[in-house]
């Protein structure tokens, strides 16, 4: 994941993301078979964040637009193979907890909503310059 923040003020804010899994395994429950995918999230959002008065806690939320990209595959072990591929974007969102550490260190857990069928769940560390 690759993540790019702009505070306009300690509430509103823009964020860029790049989600990204490598060829993953697909589980087909059989040596006959093996399948893997390759998932792709980009996004951009509008942000508001509310710090909880007298501590570093803060809550989080966040819409915008988001595309993903999905290939997968399946072999046989006779060297037949299916692949199919597809994207989708549109409207896309989250919410998350996050904690200020100090003003420039904080981590946060955030769940996201990208297209139909594909939501993340993320934990990161943040460094603010």
């Amino acid at each position: 994941m690759v993540f790019a923040g702009y505070n306009f003020d300690p509430n509103f804010g823009a964020e860029v993301e790049y989600v990204g899994s490598s060829d993953t395994d697909i589980d087909t429950g059989t040596r006959l078979l093996k399948g893997e995918y390759d998932l792709k999230t980009y996004g951009a959002y509008g942000t508001y964040r509310y710090q909880f008065p007298n501590t570093g806690l803060y809550a989080k939320g966040k819409l915008g637009f988001a595309k993903a990209e999905i290939d997968a595959s399946l072999s046989d072990v006779l060297g037949n193979t299916i692949s199919e591929s597809d994207s989708d974007s549109g409207v896309a969102g989250g919410i998350g907890l996050g904690y200020n550490f100090n003003p420039s260190m904080s981590v946060e857990a955030e769940y996201d909503y990208v297209a139909e069928d594909i939501t993340l769940l993320t934990l990161g560390a943040h460094i603010k310059f």
